[in-house]
């Protein structure tokens, strides 16, 4: 996380950002290094309505789960899901002619800290990537479930990929979005990036935007 204070997110808004953008980084820390692999997650809700895992999908060719298997199939494990990001200009701020401003960066992200464990067997793996499958075929006009495929054609898929699950101890959010700014600052910034013809920087000048509205 960002160290001030000013860009921290609970785990509420952790969880918002999750769900937006669930193509996480996922590392786990094995035998003194850390190996890392990208996948799309979705959270495990609690009976409170905390976010108490989250879980997907890898291949077993990947080194994250052999690094599991070396660790007996659990290990210290952490997700980050990245949003939106843009370099911010001196020349976007009013406040530029008084000559105290520099470059930074804005962002979002959230991140998830726990144990992360292998769920490898082919009960749990098939559990898991139907249960992802429902939560990213909702908006499809027509949505596709596991049940629809051939069945032998899924088991042979579903034989070389491994089911995970990291059980959440911390989860926290930076959104840093120039809150440590002044308003006409902040303004002059979201100006700048909707100007901008990149993705990124009109993204995150509507979450600024929304920041700003409250």
């Amino acid at each position: 996380m960002h160290p001030s204070a000013a860009f921290h997110g609970g785990a509420a808004r952790a969880l918002v950002l999750a769900r937006r953008y669930p193509f996480a980084t996922l590392s786990v820390a094995v035998g003194g290094r850390v190996e890392t692999v990208q996948a799309p997650i979705i959270p495990v809700i609690g009976a409170g309505g905390e976010v108490v895992a989250f879980e997907g999908h890898l291949a077993r060719a990947n080194r994250v789960f052999a690094a599991l298997q070396e660790a007996g199939g659990e290990a210290a494990g952490t997700a980050v899901f990245s949003g939106p990001s843009a370099y911010i200009s001196p020349s976007s701020y009013a406040s530029k002619p008084t000559g105290k401003v520099v470059p930074t960066w804005n962002y979002l992200a959230a991140e998830a800290h726990g144990r992360m464990a292998l769920k490898d067997s082919a009960e749990e793996t098939w559990a898991i990537v139907e249960r992802q499958t429902d939560v990213f075929e909702a908006g499809e006009a027509e949505p596709w479930a596991m049940s629809d495929g051939d069945a032998d054609y899924m088991a042979r898929l579903t034989a070389a990929i491994a089911g995970v699950r990291l059980e959440v101890e911390r989860l926290e959010a930076t959104e840093k979005l120039s809150q440590n700014k002044a308003e006409a600052d902040r303004h002059g910034v979201i100006a700048a990036l909707k100007q901008r013809q990149d993705e990124n920087s009109r993204a995150l000048a509507a979450h600024m935007s929304e920041l700003e509205r409250g």
